[in-house]
């Protein structure tokens, strides 16, 4: 798309960014900050939203709290909002979700009722321990894991 003479973005990267990827203004410090891509939010969001919900990582109570004192808020991970996994996406500049519910948002994002941990994706209610083996705030809640080099490293 941006390579390929006589394509709509040629030679245009910021162009190509602007209309692939969504950036949100932050409620707090009013910079912007990736939220995601365009597809996801106008397949599920549309333009209805609460403008008080978009918060950038810097200003997110999470970041404050596991700011990684090696690394700081670079690595960052977050759990899943919908079940026990560890997130890979960030979607409507509000929510993140590991690659199963992301890839079943429409069961997720219409479920009633969550299940409690332990739970699985797409809105499984699984049994034994919690996969994430660490306590966290139930299911529908946005929760900051802590700095993803160093849980690694400790596994």
């Amino acid at each position: 798309a941006i390579v390929q003479p006589g394509g709509r973005y040629y030679n245009d990267p910021t162009g190509y960014a602007m209309h692939r990827f969504a950036y949100y203004p932050c409620f707090k410090c009013k910079h912007a900050y990736y939220g995601g891509e365009h597809e996801c939010a106008a397949a599920v969001a549309g333009d209805t939203f609460d403008p008080e919900e978009l918060i950038c990582g810097g200003c997110s109570p999470h970041a404050a709290v596991q700011n990684c004192p090696k690394h700081g808020t670079d690595y960052l991970e977050f759990k899943c909002r919908f079940c026990c996994s560890v997130a890979v996406f960030f979607c409507f500049g509000t929510t993140h979700f590991c690659n199963s519910c992301h890839s079943n948002c429409s069961i997720v994002l219409n479920c009633t009722k969550l299940p409690a941990c332990p739970a699985g994706s797409p809105a499984i209610q699984l049994t034994g321990s919690c996969p994430l083996r660490i306590p966290h705030p139930p299911t529908g809640e946005e929760f900051a894991l802590g700095c993803g080099i160093c849980r690694n490293a400790k596994t």
